[in-house]
């Protein structure tokens, strides 16, 4: 099973949009994940336990050394969505 972490500054409305979008994508992929929702002040880069990060917000650069993160604005503003759910499907899938 596949972890994805979708992070913003406050770990709310975003990430929970994210979240669902993040979960139907894969679901529809035939991907399985658990998806888990967080601000950026609740991860650290000596816990990361997910196969990539999702975020709305700027990730600290020790986290892009351990895990692939990719950019979700895209999720929430709807511009460029579908490009940004594949790239999540490539690597999740790239993983395998």
């Amino acid at each position: 099973m596949k972890k994805v972490w979708v992070v913003c500054a406050t770990g709310i409305a975003t990430s929970t949009m994210m979240r669902l979008k993040v979960e139907s994508f894969l679901e529809e992929e035939g991907i399985p994940a658990i998806v888990n929702q967080y601000r950026v002040t609740e991860i650290s880069p000596d816990r990361v336990d997910t196969d990539v990060i999702v975020a709305t917000t700027e990730i600290p650069k020790e986290f892009h050394e351990l895990v692939t993160v990719i950019n979700g604005i895209s999720l929430i503003t709807g511009v460029g969505q579908e490009e940004t759910l594949q790239d999540l499907a490539t690597v999740l899938r790239k993983q395998e």
